[in-house]
């Protein structure tokens, strides 16, 4: 691969490149006077290159790497787009997150900014986005045009915007056209994760026990071949609107999570509790599951959240491990829902003793052939993904679910880490740089 030199775009108001500036510890190679260049995936430009920057208000710089493609010509970024959908602010999401991408992606030399569906049209060589200033002391979005993106990191916040038309037609988009990198195209769901892993055997034995909920028959069986059951929704998120259902000698407990607390309810019956079940989950597809007696942490039950995530390389790596562990009286570890978290090597420790490196080692080992199945199964390209792992006191783990858009990990160092990572692997993507991981 040919070397890359490293510096800076500047930009006059943010919408046109007038000069590449060299940075002086990371340009290999000298560069011509005037540099015929491709911007992103397929701006086409002359820009000459000068050895220091202006002071002049009106000109932005952001990071690139300008790599030659043939004699005399090269291309310059990466560019990377998080997509996201529209808002009355500009855009949605979680905008704390976009900054400190945004941030990690100067700090490796890579131009990170925010794009909606408004913003992309198919024949352009540009977007309409938004970049962060932070300069001052307050940061602000700075409507720009940049160049139309090397790579696509799919932030859609939610379901229901990610299945309208415009960003159907966004992703589909980047997707279909040459030169640009989209990966997580979309959300996971619960039954469809269960149907992937049930296809191999190395899969299908860390699964509970799970059916549709609405089939009559295989669900009454489940019934009866388990003490504890949970209906998940299918496409729910962060334990809401869970229910839990304990048969007890006289009857049934059932406990409903949701944003408004839990609601508990008690049948005596199991023709009374289906129709309360029915009258919880109206409409909405849900998953009934084997309940899993969790190993517990100080005589609370925790659960494994693991960020999974490709490296500068192109491979899956363990970027962190976190445990939640169940609140009072609740009936899922979610942080949200009551939850807490602990440090994964105190509780491995407490819990396991002597068996503490093995059992890391194994839930790494698993959660890495569960993340390479899906993304086999999915055949897309999945840069990272979070997962519940459940574990039993001997050490038996179990798949819980699995999530294309990670929320952000409290824990400092993974957190860190993961922000870099994902960076690394955008270099990776676009071919710009074969980069270590900081």
């Amino acid at each position: 691969m040919a070397l890359a030199n490293a510096g800076w775009l500047a930009w006059q108001n943010a919408t046109i490149p007038v000069a590449f500036i060299p940075h002086p510890r990371y340009s290999p190679k000298p560069l011509p006077e005037q540099l015929s260049v491709v911007l992103g995936s397929r701006w086409k430009t002359k820009i000459p290159v000068v050895q220091r920057r202006t002071d002049s208000s009106n000109t932005r710089y952001t990071p690139a790497w300008v790599m030659p493609t043939s004699r005399n010509e090269y291309r310059a970024g990466p560019f990377v787009a998080i997509l996201t959908s529209g808002g009355n602010r500009g855009f949605r999401g979680n905008k704390r997150n976009f900054i400190d991408i945004i941030r990690m992606g100067r700090k490796i030399g890579v131009t990170v900014f925010v794009v909606t569906p408004h913003g992309i049209h198919p024949h352009a060589s540009s977007v309409r986005c938004f970049l962060l200033d932070d300069h001052g002391e307050k940061t602000h979005w700075i409507p720009a045009t940049m160049p139309m993106p090397n790579i696509v990191y799919n932030r859609i916040p939610d379901r229901l915007s990610e299945q309208r038309h415009e960003e159907q037609d966004a992703i589909q988009f980047f997707l279909e056209t040459p030169g640009i990198q989209l990966f997580n195209p979309g959300f996971f769901d619960k039954w469809t994760l269960y149907e992937y892993l049930m296809k191999s055997e190395k899969t299908q034995l860390y699964l509970p026990e799970t059916v549709q909920w609405g089939n009559g028959t295989e669900c009454r069986h489940l019934f009866r071949r388990h003490p504890i059951l949970f209906l998940k929704p299918v496409d729910g998120k962060a334990g809401l609107d869970m229910i839990r259902i304990i048969r007890e000698p006289k009857g049934y407990e059932v406990i409903q999570q949701s944003k408004n607390g839990k609601k508990r309810y008690h049948e005596t019956h199991f023709r009374s509790l289906r129709r309360l079940l029915e009258s919880l989950t109206k409409q909405r597809k849900y998953i009934l599951q084997q309940g899993i007696p969790l190993a517990t942490y100080h005589n609370s039950p925790f659960d494994l959240r693991l960020l999974l995530q490709k490296d500068g390389a192109g491979c899956w790596q363990v970027t962190g491990l976190g445990i939640r562990v169940a609140g009072l009286e609740a009936i899922s570890t979610h942080v949200p829902m009551g939850g807490s978290i602990a440090p994964a090597h105190e509780v491995l420790r407490n819990v396991f003793r002597e068996r503490q490196a093995e059992i890391r080692e194994e839930i790494e080992r698993t959660a890495l052939k569960i993340a390479r199945h899906i993304e086999a199964e999915k055949r897309c390209n999945l840069g990272e993904m979070s997962m519940d792992l459940g574990i039993e006191p001997n050490g038996r783990l179990w798949f819980f679910e699995a999530n294309a858009k990670p929320m952000k990990f409290d824990e400092p160092d993974i957190r860190h880490l993961s922000l870099a990572r994902l960076i690394h692997y955008c270099l990776y993507l676009s071919g710009f740089k074969q980069s270590k991981e900081a």
